[in-house]
């Protein structure tokens, strides 16, 4: 027994190496814990930067499409070109925003080629010459009815005109919408903001004003001048293609008449 350890001193170094193995594994098994900690962590992280920048970068690609859809809406001709194809290349709010300016676009277009067209209503241009004198008068029932309808047509398509055109309304397109600030405030930099084109629809609606005047002054005065020849109609007749009166009086207020055609 002499050559052999004390039976104590064996116990407790198998204590203290058990103990040592626990300490062991208890460290290992922290380590791991932490290790696990750690990798959530990253991945956590790791899913935010990839939502963000799902996000932003979907914000980034919906704007650069945007920007090239109005771009592409800004260099058409208002009066020649076609408006009614209202695709939406964007998702989102951007697409409400998207709707929203191209449906403007399309209205204020059809609109506008309609006003133009009235403008430049042949029949309505021609209502005082020798050939309407012949065809339909004295009475001229058929001038005056076309002139009336016409006025009245003109005038709706004039006031519709200047609505789509006034500020209030065409941010009235989006302020009902479900949209945050920033797509409201985006909308209307669109509008009034750069590009002169806030200048182009303030222009726009004043040349409405303007021709709205014109036109409205014509039809009225070619009315007055159909109603004189049908007052005096036993005074006038047509020789070799003139209009010709009885008197120098009829003729000369006549003539007042014709001069005064785009006066109020």
């Amino acid at each position: 027994m002499s050559d052999k350890e004390p039976k104590d001193k064996v116990i407790i170094e198998k204590k203290a190496k058990k103990q040592l193995e626990n300490e062991h594994k208890a460290t290992k098994n922290n380590k791991q814990k932490v290790n696990k900690v750690l990798l959530t962590v990253v991945l956590v992280l790791a899913i935010i930067v990839i939502i963000i920048g799902i996000v932003y970068g979907g914000k980034i690609l919906n704007k650069a499409k945007l920007d090239n859809e109005i771009n592409e809406l800004s260099s058409k001709s208002i009066e020649n070109d076609d408006f009614s194809n209202i695709n939406i290349q964007t998702s989102g709010q951007y697409a409400i925003v998207e709707k929203a300016i191209k449906e403007f676009y399309n209205e204020y277009s059809t609109l506008r080629k309609e006003f133009i067209d009235k403008i430049n209503d042949k029949k309505i241009q021609k209502m005082l010459s020798i050939e309407n004198y012949q065809n339909d008068g004295p009475e001229f029932q058929e001038s005056l009815q076309y002139i009336q309808q016409n006025q009245e047509e003109f005038g709706k398509i004039a006031e519709n005109l200047e609505n789509i055109l006034k500020q209030e309304s065409i941010m009235e397109r989006v302020e009902n919408q479900d949209l945050s600030s920033y797509y409201i405030n985006l909308y209307r930099d669109y509008f009034f903001e750069g590009d002169n084109l806030i200048e182009d629809l303030q222009k726009s609606y004043q040349d409405v004003i303007d021709a709205k005047k014109l036109m409205n002054n014509l039809y009225n005065n070619e009315t007055k001048i159909l109603n004189f020849l049908i007052e005096h109609k036993e005074s006038w007749t047509i020789l070799d293609n003139k209009l010709t009166f009885d008197t120098a009086s009829l003729s000369a207020e006549y003539n007042t008449l014709k001069t005064q055609l785009y006066a109020e």
